[in-house]
């Protein structure tokens, strides 16, 4: 009879403080993914040359994509006022450069976030002022 033998288990260890992974969308590049994969010496030179620190963005909704720039991704809804924004931009190295990509998607972002924040304080205006001429 056949057996299934499980892999060996190991014991779970924490991460360490301050740990931030790589973007799960660095391996949606085949050629990262190989050279993450294999486990051949040219591959660990490889990847040991690059600088993984450079891909990480601790801007919630900016990241890099595997198409070669930085995906800024905004959502929001107000179903009381039925209004629903959602945006996905790109911002390519090949335009910009990588830095310079990297900082516009920031600035991006942080604009579409400051406007949302504008709207609302707008619709909490019009909410008082509708209230107030409703119970007069």
């Amino acid at each position: 009879r056949g057996r299934i033998i499980q892999l060996k288990q190991t014991h779970y260890e924490p991460k360490p403080d301050g740990y931030q992974p790589l973007p799960i969308s660095l391996l949606g590049s085949g050629y990262i993914r190989r050279v993450l994969k294999t486990g051949t010496v040219e591959a660990k030179r490889l990847a040991g040359a690059i600088d993984w620190e450079r891909y990480k963005c601790d801007v919630p909704g900016v990241r890099w994509h595997p198409v070669g720039g930085w995906r800024v991704q905004f959502d929001r809804r107000n179903y009381e006022h039925n209004f629903f924004v959602r945006c996905s931009c790109f911002f390519r190295v090949q335009l910009y450069g990588f830095d310079r990509a990297k900082e516009l998607a920031i600035a991006y972002r942080r604009r579409l976030e400051a406007e949302w924040d504008e709207q609302q304080r707008i619709w909490a205006k019009l909410d008082v002022q509708r209230e107030a001429a409703r119970l007069q």
